[in-house]
């Protein structure tokens, strides 16, 4: 296992090879695949521990609600084979939770749906 200082210096020397004119510039032989796609994953070559490479659909980490979330990542299907979406991961307690501490903290507030607009939107029973 890796030190805290191979580590720093494995990060240093990564941060300074992305920092490089050559990188920026993407200067350098490429192969057929990055030519086509954009993305030069040979990069995986230049660290010393495994590295993943993700590009496409649900490649990058975004604040929306709506993302799916692939399988390797722990989503998993349900009965009609679709992904869960990021929504569906919201912490513990769930909407009816999320619902009870806006109305403990925003009391008297007519954007805070009540136990009817609940069952509305599918959220309580």
């Amino acid at each position: 296992m890796p030190t805290t200082e191979e580590l720093k210096q494995t990060a240093f020397n990564a941060e300074k090879d992305l920092n490089s004119y050559q990188a920026k510039q993407g200067l350098g032989k490429k192969s057929d695949s990055t030519l086509e796609s954009g993305v030069n994953e040979m990069v995986e070559n230049k660290f010393d521990q495994p590295a993943g490479l993700k590009y496409g659909p649900g490649s990058t980490a975004s604040g929306s609600d709506h993302r799916v979330i692939p399988e390797d990542e722990g989503g998993t299907r349900d009965d009609r084979n679709r992904l869960p979406k990021a929504g569906q991961f919201k912490g513990t307690g769930g909407p009816e939770e999320d619902v009870k501490i806006q109305a403990e903290n925003r009391g008297g507030d007519q954007e805070i749906p009540d136990l009817q607009g609940l069952k509305r939107h599918g959220v309580a029973q």
